[in-house]
């Protein structure tokens, strides 16, 4: 009986670890190569010429969640960015993907609908038991791509930091709670921005 429930014990924490290892492995292959889609909209087309075409890539950036422009799913631009969310609330790694309501932009550039009935948006779990002690996302700049630009918990980046971003560290750590306590399953990916460094800002930067 005991080496049969050693045994039992033995595969139960294999699987555990295989199941984290997968979860984190998958979720980490989406948000790294969604990631490095983050564009502009200028990039994808002259229409648009307001300052919210070409300040930044980015709309939001925490310890836990980062929103973003993306050219995915998009071939030859006739979807248009769609807008990114990666949000991890209570340990489930979401995103959400929603795409503008016209391929075509005016003047002030791609224009999205408020989520609510009616509003298409794509929403996918990728990963659950996300722990959230340490950042997930850290953002730097390409000034300075050793140290992350400071952020407190529940705080978010200003509109500035937002446009100065170059690149995102993303660490995942999948560990189930109340499991058989295997150690949790941790990865970390620096994402470079290419469409970011491909920009030429009219600031100057």
């Amino acid at each position: 009986v005991l080496m049969v429930n050693a045994s039992m014990r033995v595969s139960s924490n294999t699987k555990e670890r295989m199941d984290q290892s997968n979860s984190a492995t998958i979720a980490m292959q989406r948000v790294s190569r969604t990631l490095r889609t983050a564009v502009l909209q200028s990039q994808l087309t002259t229409t648009c010429t307001l300052a919210i075409c070409t300040e930044s890539a980015f709309l939001k950036g925490t310890r836990t969640s980062v929103q973003f422009y993306a050219d995915v799913d998009n071939p030859k631009n006739s979807v248009g960015p769609s807008r990114v969310t990666y949000d991890i609330t209570g340990g489930v790694l979401t995103e959400t993907v929603q795409r503008p309501l016209s391929p075509t932009p005016d003047a002030a550039g791609y224009h999205y609908c408020n989520p609510g009935p009616g509003c298409n948006i794509r929403t996918t779990v990728l990963a659950t038991d996300v722990q959230t002690t340490n950042p997930v996302f850290a953002f730097y700049t390409a000034t300075d791509a050793v140290n992350a630009i400071p952020l407190a918990v529940g705080a978010q980046l200003t509109a500035a930091q937002l446009k100065a971003v170059d690149s995102i560290d993303v660490s995942l750590n999948v560990q189930r709670a109340g499991g058989a306590n295997v150690a949790g399953a941790s990865m970390v990916q620096r994402v470079a921005l290419p469409n970011a460094d491909s920009v030429v800002r009219t600031d100057g930067t």
